[in-house]
């Protein structure tokens, strides 16, 4: 596949902040699946990032770096998922969830580690719902000694352009206190999705 190209005012405004675009292209649901899976191999926190399978990705739009070791999906409706980095050079988050949003990526969930958490918070995604963790849906690869049990955080964006996620990267302030606590992830999902039909049905009255 072709070299991705971003649209003009994203790439002014990843000039304007000094931060380094990194060329992304769109990918196969094929290629995308043997470089989440060869990179889940080689991060040490590769439990943390769920691989579909290839029918599922032929459904999504998919990114990864010109190397194959970094890259997103987002699924039809528009909830980003297997973001995943297996490769050396650090900041390429910087690119790819910018990039999601462009493409209308707009929700997402994550274990609730304060790293993830703390860079979701820094591209405009609010945390709205969450459940608890459950040891018989988790990872076969899961590290408790080290990653504990925590928590599935869902989050929702707050719909700034993605130019202006760049521009004001680290400014937002994040309500924690508003999060929702369900019995399931299907219950904490599904309270995120509902929230998302409300504010698309206030946009449009």
């Amino acid at each position: 596949m072709g070299d991705f190209t971003i649209t003009e005012e994203l790439r002014r405004a990843f000039e304007e902040k000094k931060i380094e675009y990194i060329p992304i292209r769109v990918a196969t649901p094929e290629e995308f699946y043997n470089a989440i899976e060869e990179a889940k191999k080689v991060n040490a926190h590769g439990a943390f990032v769920t691989k579909h399978s290839i029918d599922e990705y032929e459904e999504m739009k998919l990114f990864i770096t010109l190397d194959g070791c970094a890259g997103i999906a987002i699924t039809p409706d528009n909830n980003i998922v297997s973001i995943f980095n297996g490769g050396e050079k650090r900041g390429v988050l910087k690119t790819l969830l910018p990039l999601a949003i462009n493409q209308g990526g707009r929700k997402l969930d994550n274990f609730n580690s304060q790293k993830l958490s703390a860079m979701y918070e820094l591209y405009g995604f609010n945390p709205v719902s969450k459940t608890r963790f459950n040891c018989e849906f988790a990872p076969d690869d899961w590290n408790y000694e080290r990653d504990g049990e925590p928590d599935i955080v869902f989050w929702i964006h707050n719909g700034d352009s993605a130019e202006d996620v760049v521009l004001n990267f680290g400014r937002y302030e994040v309500p924690w206190d508003i999060v929702q606590s369900f019995s399931t992830y299907e219950e904490a999902e599904q309270y995120r999705d509902n929230l998302i039909e409300e504010i698309d049905k206030e946009e449009t009255e």
